[in-house]
This record gives C-alpha cells, sequence and structure tokens, in this order.
C-alpha cells in the first residue's frame, strides 16, 4: 500500500510542479506585457510634457512681447524718445527685456526637456523590467518542472517496492 501512496504522490508532485511553472511562467509574461504598456506611457508622457514646452515658450514670447509695449508706452507718457537710434536709453531697455525674456525661455525649455529626459529614462527602465520578466518567464519549464519531480520522487518509490518486496529485495 505505501508504494501505491509513494506512486500517487509522486504524480500529485509532478502534477504540482507543472502547474506551478506555468503559473510562475505566466506571470512574468504579465509582468512583462505592464512594464510595455508602462513604458508607451512613459514615453506618452515625454511628448506631452515637450507639447506643454511649446505652449509655455509661445505664453511667455507673448508675455515678453506685451512687456515691451507696456515699456514702450510708459516711456512715451513720461516724454522718453521711443523711436530714437539703437543706443538711446529706450532701445537698451527694450534690449534688456528682450535678452530677459529670452533667458526665462530658456530656463522654462531646459526645466521642460529635464522632466521629459525623465519620463523616458523611465520609460527606458520600464523596457528593461519588461526583457527581465521576458527573460524571466522563458526560464520555466513546466515540463522539465515535472520531469524533476518525478525523478525526486522516484527514490521513495523504489524504497517502498523494495521494503514490499516488489522489487525482488
Amino acid at each position: 500500500m505505501a508504494v501505491v501512496s509513494s506512486i500517487g504522490s509522486m504524480v500529485m508532485g509532478a502534477v504540482s510542479s507543472y502547474s506551478q511553472a506555468k503559473a510562475a511562467q505566466g506571470q512574468a509574461r504579465y509582468q512583462a506585457q505592464v512594464a510595455e504598456n508602462n513604458a508607451i506611457i512613459a514615453q506618452q508622457n515625454a511628448d506631452r510634457i515637450r507639447q506643454n514646452m511649446g505652449q509655455a515658450e509661445e505664453e511667455q514670447r507673448r508675455r515678453v512681447g506685451q512687456t515691451r509695449s507696456s515699456a514702450r508706452a510708459a516711456m512715451g507718457a513720461t516724454g522718453f524718445l521711443v523711436d530714437d537710434t539703437d543706443d538711446s536709453t529706450f532701445s537698451l531697455i527694450q534690449q534688456d527685456i528682450m535678452e530677459l525674456g529670452e533667458y526665462d525661455i530658456l530656463k522654462l525649455r531646459d526645466n521642460y526637456e529635464q522632466e521629459a529626459r525623465s519620463a523616458e529614462i523611465q520609460g527606458i527602465n520600464y523596457q528593461a523590467q519588461a526583457g527581465l520578466n521576458r527573460l524571466e518567464a522563458s526560464s520555466y519549464n513546466a515540463g522539465t518542472a515535472a520531469a524533476g519531480s518525478l525523478l525526486s520522487n522516484a527514490g521513495k518509490v523504489y524504497k517502498a517496492g523494495k521494503e514490499a518486496t516488489w522489487w525482488g529485495g
């Protein structure tokens, strides 16, 4: 009776090992797909950040233009000559406004680019994780797991059979 019990245990162990390997493989494939989807989302985020960057730059250029116009109107109202030479006070103030405005635009661009780059790096990390998950999934072999279980339990069956004198000893 011990032999039959050992054989049943061996078969159940093999079936269990097979099922566990299949489940682990399925889980690794699922995790790989999730990571791939996250990589796509990260790239979409980077694209959206860059689109927002263009809008922010345009808005800043509009504000600089408004500031230049306001300065021109204010200086004209106080009696400054606003159509004077390139080295006049008004021209120098306008040049300062433009330079500071361009500096602000470059800072905006740099900040948005850093944010977009972070999103891209996050996407690259997700792609790497997906690759590792696919590699893990390919490392599971349900047939090998079942065979290993059968082989590891074969000694128990042999011992039970020997004790029951099935093997003539």
